[in-house]
């Protein structure tokens, strides 16, 4: 976390060599032009010559730059000043030019630093396991990838080239001003801690106001991205002003703590201008002392040189001081992009994983345990066989641990306590994409994308022809529909595919899941949510992929799993039945008894 940004820039760093030379260039030629202005002007009303050699002795620079000058001059004055003005428009020219070139390299380390900050973080947020998402806001998560990573850039990029270039420009300014007058020198560097001492007292708590500013403006995302999900409930329960004095309450606590660090940053440039000016005041009256009684040879023109450095060196000193607020502004920020990005993650490979192509006998829970927090069990010593090319049928109340049972065969959460096998070999030894690969998942709630049915049918596959993505709908019964549509295949199906309807979003999952040609098929609730005919036609597409295949079906509507091999009841985490439909519903005392007497299945 400490070398965060020195990680992010490491990679550019010949990059930024090139910045830093550049600068430095841009600057000596500036301050090229300072030292060439006063002297020539000097030097061009003077009518004898010979003192103005004399007077230079002391400065070899300044001896060589009067040389230079002299034979100009010696071309006639109006000559002289045409062609001192050339030289001064080139030099400005050429400190443009330099300035343009160091800005061109520091804003491609920025705009590619951001762009590998941005892919770190979606690389991290589809490599942590599920339990982060379950309790972690979405928003939060969000905020780090819009207003975290844009304040990073502010606060921290910004402000590093900020202090880079005012620290080049002030040890540079400050060379020139020791060779022009080192007494002077020292009693202006005598001052500069004043300024330090104040800018820190200003800046003091400006880290962890920072810090309080970052959770609270993704705890302000993350109120905005929840009503945004819900916004059907808001409306149809009347609460649009309930929320609107939710959000107008907690934004205006925002907005104060904004305003507050605002004030602190915006604080550091004034006063530091201020301060240079009171020093600038300090050196006029000190600096007149010296000249008046010609003490340490500074003469009037060298004095205005001075005068003219010095003044160039107050923005630069300025930025300094507004680059460190702005560094501890951004420290919050910093700390919470390097917090995600080096947050464990729970899933993951093996050294030397196990390459796994196909299911070949079969899967078994060998007396798996497992919780989300370490205290409240979700599964209790759960064994079970499931044989390859067998459906098992997982049923119970909700909340007995079915889904958690699949996920941890799907690789979202290790195992508590105990092993899954497969094959005869614990899951973890096997390589975690080669087992999701295996597994073609149809869940309750359908996930499809704002894009066409044919990229949410062949997502996350390469090299997918019409063909293969057709045949795949056909078996799932959803060809009919998907080709009615205005571009068939084509056709964007809206956010979450809002413009299916429930039965037709659930096909599309199915051909989804069929194209994969899985060994293992999950299928969770599929048919709960839809109607008696989407449940006809969703239950005859699942009919279709079931054959031949290895499949776990939890269901709430028994009526979807009386033809299962085996039926497993779960209660509590627990294992309480398992048989056939038959043999279970036989057990008049049973939990599946009951289930199928609710639903009217005790035949």
């Amino acid at each position: 976390m400490k070398y965060f940004t020195l990680h992010q820039l490491k990679p550019y760093s010949g990059r930024f060599l090139f910045f830093v030379v550049f600068e430095i260039l841009s600057i000596m030629f500036t301050m090229a032009t300072v030292l060439s202005l006063a002297d020539f002007l000097k030097i061009i009303f003077e009518t004898e010559t010979t003192a103005i050699e004399t007077s230079a002795d002391n400065y070899q620079l300044n001896y060589l730059l009067q040389q230079f000058y002299l034979w100009l001059i010696s071309f006639g004055k109006s000559k002289a000043i045409v062609m001192f003005s050339v030289i001064l428009f080139s030099l400005y020219a050429l400190k443009n030019v330099f300035s343009y070139c160091g800005e061109v390299q520091i804003s491609i380390i920025r705009s590619k630093v951001v762009r590998n900050i941005r892919n770190t973080l979606f690389n991290k947020t589809m490599r942590l396991s599920m339990d982060y998402f379950g309790h972690t806001r979405k928003g939060d998560i969000l905020s780090r990838f819009s207003n975290d990573i844009v304040e990073y850039e502010e606060n921290i990029i910004k402000a590093i080239r900020q202090l880079i270039i005012a620290v080049i420009n002030v040890f540079l300014y400050f060379m020139m001003l020791l060779y022009i007058n080192a007494k002077l020198t020292i009693f202006v560097l005598c001052l500069f801690p004043v300024i330090a001492l104040v800018i820190s007292r200003i800046t003091r708590h400006l880290r962890r106001s920072s810090a309080t500013l970052q959770q609270k403006t993704s705890f302000l995302m993350s109120l905005i991205e929840e009503t945004l999900s819900g916004l059907r409930i808001v409306k149809a329960y009347t609460a649009i002003e309930f929320s609107n004095d939710r959000f107008r309450a907690y934004n205006k606590s925002y907005t104060r703590l904004r305003n507050k660090v605002y004030r602190r940053v915006d604080l550091a440039s004034p006063v530091s201008d201020f301060m240079a000016n009171c020093i600038v005041m300090g050196i006029l009256l000190f600096g007149a002392y010296l000249v008046f009684n010609n003490d340490s040879g500074l003469s009037p023109e060298l004095f205005i040189t001075y005068i003219m450095m010095f003044v160039l060196l107050i923005n630069p000193a300025k930025d300094i001081a507004t680059a460190v607020s702005s560094l501890k502004k951004g420290h919050a920020c910093t700390e919470r992009l390097s917090g995600f990005i080096n947050e464990t993650e729970k899933v993951v490979d093996v050294d030397n994983s196990i390459e796994f192509k196909n299911l070949k006998e079969g899967i078994r829970y060998d007396h798996v345990s497992f919780s989300y927090n370490g205290s409240d069990v979700v599964l209790d010593d759960i064994t079970l066989d499931i044989n390859k090319g067998r459906t098992i049928a997982l049923v119970g109340h909700s909340g007995s641990g079915k889904s958690t049972m699949v996920d941890l065969l799907s690789r979202f959460y290790n195992c508590t306590s105990g092993s899954i096998l497969i094959d005869g070999k614990p899951i973890e030894h096997y390589s975690i994409a080669d087992i999701r690969n295996s597994i073609g998942i149809v869940s309750q709630d359908t996930i499809l994308f704002n894009d066409t049915v044919f990229n949410n049918i062949s997502f996350g596959m390469k090299d997918v022809t019409p063909q293969q993505v057709e045949d795949a709908a056909k078996i799932a019964n959803a060809h009919d529909f998907i080709s009615e549509m205005p571009q068939g295949y084509q056709t964007v199906i809206g956010d979450r595919g809002s413009r299916l309807s429930g039965g037709q979003r659930q096909r599309i999952s199915i051909a989804r899941a069929i194209l994969r040609n899985p060994d293992i098929l999950i299928l969770d609730e599929a048919t709960s949510a839809l109607d008696t005919e989407n449940e006809r036609l969703v239950q005859n597409a699942m009919n279709n992929v079931l054959v031949g295949r290895t499949a776990i079906v939890i269901a709430h509507r028994l009526s979807t799993i009386v033809d299962a091999d085996m039926i497993v009841v779960l209660d509590n985490g627990k294992i309480v039945e398992q048989g056939t439909h038959k043999e279970l519903s036989a057990n008049k005392g049973g939990l599946y008894h009951k289930l199928c007497t609710m639903q009217y299945l005790d035949k």
